[in-house]
């Protein structure tokens, strides 16, 4: 809220003067009543012609502005303010007075800063919604009655609909701005006036005609609004008024790049909600494609540089619009990130600036530290337009060059000088324009490559001379062999198969890629990598374009390719996932599991809830691509083991989470749900995660270890369909539906892939066991016949998701459990003989070490050993660690089991320390072999020392344990 409205001593004779004159139209004194808003009316008077000449002619409208008349709730009774009864001269009267009134109130408020710039424009496209809907139901209603009421074939009836373009569509109208129109209809047809009914599409060409005139005729009031249809298919050499297959049509065969633009802005005024939804339908796969859209970037540089001739012919200093750092660059860096990435991303497909602006830093298109600069930038530029407009109700941009005119400027300002205001200009300006040219740089602008880059690309199209040849290989780590698959792979993408286009891109991307590889420790296999992904590509040339225009994406791709064979193949098979490497601050950033439930959230917000198949396929899209940016934070070593395979085991939980809801629901709306169970939200079922799943552990690739229980009376049967009995199950056959369900949608196959393979051997009397176990049979099995495997199993069994009442039943078992040393079936001997025993029979059965190769996992002193050593003390331990503090909660992860148990004195901190630091020496170097797309072996001779550690623990632990 402005506070000082003291005049500029250059308007002051011109405030009292017009302050004057309105008090005399007023009919009263010439002082005012209260000095503060004498001093605003002095201001805004002084400062804007235009409010000066309407409050000479209704003096009440600014006694109004300035006693602070509500816009809002003026406007939201506006609406129904307008008679269809009126005739055509009393309409078109009404429309501009409440255009002038409302836009004066408007000004008022902008000048005294009652409101930020952001309300402003949105009162300015309030108003003009409100005005342009008022005069085309007037002109709806007189059509109607003239020529009968357009219907199509099958009888409905249609209607006009409006697209409201540009700043109009974006709901940040300027003051006085064009509006940028285009008219729609559904189908053809006829009126129904019979006998002289007429076609539908004369029949809205008149109604667009009529339109067009109650807004921008110029009366003694002056005009609505000036209409500027110029944006319609064909232009000015187009049909004023087209139907949607038409439309459609247009854009599909000769829409150009920069209606893709327009098109961004593009809002629905008029029609029903599903005119305006099939209306949406076409536009919005115009613009947006369903990928990271990487070929937009010429266009923009192809209309920028447009702009940037325009701007030499015209003699662009002082247009705040269209010069550098303008609203227009502002303007192409928001909607140009938006063309690129609202395919892959629909948050971000929304029109107004500052939304948009929000959303691209939201998903990681613009740096956090960028977006108050350039949202700084925009509103003083936006603010400095409409005080410009405002002055004297003109559609410029131009900085005024008069004095007189510079101070009223300085006067809605509020700012001191207009060198003052110039130098704020300049500042934004400067930071906009860097802004835009290094967001939209050409990376093969003449001058910018080097030598090695020509002459590369020289040899791979076979120009190169031999003796330029040599030299380029004494002077980097490239082979002829190098050379020659890159020749070969350029070959078999000629142009029959991806156009010149893309050929050209391909011929700017190849020498940066070979380069880039010449630069990695092993070029060749780099190398090689590269282009088994390029392949995988295939003709999808958009991608080819992203690489060849973003050279720090090429160069982060490479390194990562020439780390992992595994990475490298995820991304030939699924290639968007190079859509990931755009957002740089992205990588390295450790998600919690709630950070990925928001990402899983917005990757569905599209996909309708009924579509199985779309969820499946964003799910599995969302898997890849998170699986992606923590693989790409451990091969950059911004993440150790511990905290990818947290990142791991979170994805999988938040993904089975989702998946059991959704099984939850559809099974429910088949059989109906259980007694006292809710009917959306998964009740009195729990799933239960093993293994590495349980004890956050997770790999790249690794399967569930899932097992599931439920509670309720067995006897009891759910409601059937629709609360009718029809189909209704019991107990145990519900449940085990939601789990089959659970199962089959974690494992189908779609084009992401297959999300988890699934392991239930764990379940009670494992594959001849249930499905699902009740969870009082479950206890049951856990006291009464379980092996010591199986409880050694329990603990790493955690609650992943489901019913909160059962986790904590279950909670309450596996406490007692792990605190029961001896298993049901092996009373009689040791638990110690139970564990080396089970550890014989697996290293037997699945240990492949040999005299060259030592098994990381199954070895002996490998990762298994150290796991049954964990297992063996929670079972010999938790009965005293529980004594000594009943309220203790028994951890499920390896290394937190070392940390308890040292604390309570059962293993010295010096086991504990070992332990925990071979434990991850050896999973880091499993898990590298994975990324390697290598089997879990080591050489033999490695990590002696620290399987020596391993093998003697075991053998101090287990000394007296006597094993057949």
């Amino acid at each position: 809220m402005r506070t000082d409205f003291t005049l500029p001593e250059a308007l002051q004779d011109l405030a009292r003067r017009r302050y004057s004159e309105w008090c005399r139209e007023l009919e009263q004194s010439d002082s005012y009543s209260n000095e503060e808003l004498e001093a605003v009316a002095k201001l805004v008077l002084a400062s804007s012609d235009y409010v000066y000449r309407w409050a000479i002619k209704k003096p009440q409208w600014l006694l109004d502005a300035l006693n602070g008349q509500s816009i809002e709730e003026g406007l939201n009774d506006l609406s129904g303010k307008f008679d269809a009864s009126l005739t055509e001269f009393d309409i078109k009267q009404k429309l501009r007075l409440e255009r002038h009134y409302w836009s004066l109130l408007i000004a008022v408020e902008d000048i005294c800063q009652r409101q930020d710039i952001k309300a402003i424009t949105f009162f300015q496209s309030t108003l003009a919604d409100i005005l342009i809907l008022a005069a085309y139901r007037w002109a709806e209603h007189h059509c109607h009655q003239k020529y009968g009421v357009p219907m199509c074939a099958k009888g409905d009836k249609q209607q006009l609909l409006i697209l409201a373009m540009g700043k109009l569509g974006g709901r940040e109208l300027n003051f006085s701005s064009d509006i940028d129109l285009i008219f729609t209809f559904p189908e053809d047809g006829e009126t129904d006036r019979e006998p002289k009914a007429i076609e539908n599409q004369k029949f809205f060409t008149r109604l667009g005609q009529k339109l067009i005139s109650l807004l921008g005729d110029i009366t003694p009031d002056g005009f609505v609004y000036r209409v500027d249809m110029r944006l319609r298919p064909y232009g000015q050499s187009g049909a004023l008024v087209t139907n949607y297959n038409a439309l459609q049509d247009y854009y599909v065969e000769q829409g150009r790049e920069w209606e893709r633009f327009a098109m961004i802005k593009a809002r629905v005024l008029g029609g029903n909600d599903t005119q305006a939804s099939d209306l949406e339908d076409i536009i919005r796969p115009f613009s947006y494609r369903r990928y990271i859209d990487f070929s937009v970037l010429e266009s923009i540089r192809q209309l920028k540089q447009k702009i940037a001739s325009e701007l030499l012919r015209k003699d662009s200093a002082g247009n705040i619009k269209l010069g550098e750092g303008g609203i227009r660059e502002l303007e192409f860096i928001v909607q140009s990130l938006q063309l690129i990435g609202g395919g892959r991303h629909p948050v971000l497909q929304t029109k107004n600036w500052w939304h948009s602006l929000q959303t691209l830093e939201a998903q990681n298109f613009i740096p956090t530290e960028e977006i108050e600069p350039l949202q700084k930038a925009y509103e003083f530029l936006r603010k400095l337009e409409n005080a410009l407009q405002i002055r004297n109700e003109e559609q410029t941009q131009q900085l005024p060059i008069d004095s007189l005119e510079q101070w009223q400027i300085v006067g809605m300002m509020g700012v001191s000088s207009w060198r003052a205001l110039t130098d704020t200009l300049k500042a934004h300006q400067n930071y906009v324009d860097t802004f835009f040219k290094g967001l939209f740089h050409d990376p093969h602008e003449e001058g910018k490559l080097d030598q090695d880059y020509e002459q590369v690309k020289r040899w791979i199209e076979g120009r190169l001379e031999e003796s330029n040849q040599q030299a380029l290989q004494n002077k980097l780590p490239l082979t002829l062999a190098m050379i020659e698959l890159l020749q070969q792979f350029r070959a078999e993408f000629s142009e029959r198969k991806i156009g010149s286009r893309g050929l050209n891109r391909l011929d700017q991307l190849l020498p940066h890629l070979l380069l880039e590889a010449c630069r990695q420790p092993e070029p060749e296999t780099t190398l090689q990598r590269c282009v088994e992904l390029l392949q995988g590509i295939g003709r999808r040339t958009a991608y080819f374009e992203m690489l060849a225009e973003n050279l720090p994406v090429l160069e982060f791709l490479v390194q990562l390719v020439g780390r992992s064979r595994w990475l490298a193949k995820q991304v030939s098979i699924y290639p968007s996932l190079l859509d990931e490497l755009l957002f740089p601050s992205n990588f390295g950033k450790q998600l919690s599991k709630s950070d990925l439930a928001n990402q899983l959230r917005q990757s569905l917000i599209r996909v309708e809830v009924e579509d199985l198949e779309g969820q499946l396929v964003a799910l599995g899209g969302f898997k890849q691509s998170s699986q992606f940016k923590i693989a790409a934070g451990d091969l950059t070593e911004r993440f150790d083991i511990s905290a990818v395979s947290q990142q791991l085991t979170d994805l999988a939980e938040v993904i089975v989470e989702y998946l059991l809801q959704y099984a939850w629901r559809e099974t429910v709306a088949k059989y109906g749900a259980p007694p006292n169970c809710n009917e959306t939200l998964a009740s009195g079922f729990l799933v239960l995660g093993y293994g590495k799943l349980g004890g956050d552990e997770l790999g790249y690739g690794s399967d569930l270890d899932l097992v599931f229980l439920y509670q309720g009376d067995p006897q009891s049967e759910t409601s059937g369909r629709d609360h009718s009995g029809e189909k209704s199950l019991e107990l145990h056959q519900f449940y085990t539906r939601v789990a089959q369900r659970l199962v089959h949608y974690l494992g189908t196959r779609t084009q992401q892939g297959i999300m988890y393979e699934v392991d239930t051997r764990l379940r009670p009397s494992g594959r001849a066991g249930m499905l699902v176990s009740h969870i009082e049979a479950f206890k049951k099995y856990q006291h009464n016949e379980a092996w010591t495997w199986e409880h050694q199993a329990l603990v790493r069994a955690r609650p992943i998701a489901g019913d909160k009442p059962l986790t904590g039943e279950y909670m309450d078992l596996r406490a007692q459990i792990l605190a029961k040393p001896e298993s049901s079936q092996t009373q009689n001997s040791e638990l110690a003989e139970d564990v080396v025993s089970m550890r014989q029979k697996m290293r037997a059965n699945l240990d492949k070490t040999d005299s060259k190769l030592w098994d990381i996992k199954q070895g002996n002193g490998g990762l298994v050993d150290i796991e049954f050593l964990v297992q063996y003390w929670a079972l010999k331990h938790s009965q005293q660690i529980m004594d000594t503090n009943p309220k203790t909660q028994l951890p499920f992860n390896n290394v937190d089991w070392l940390q308890l148990l040292a604390k309570h004195g059962f293993i010295s901190q010096d086991v504990r320390d070992q332990l925990i630091d071979n434990y991850r020496t050896f999973r880091d170097i499993a898990n590298r072999n994975v990324l390697q797309s290598q089997p879990q072996l080591i050489a033999e001779s490695e990590l002696r020392f620290e399987r020596e550690q391993v093998l003697e623990l075991w053998s101090s632990t287990f000394k007296n344990a006597k094993v057949q």
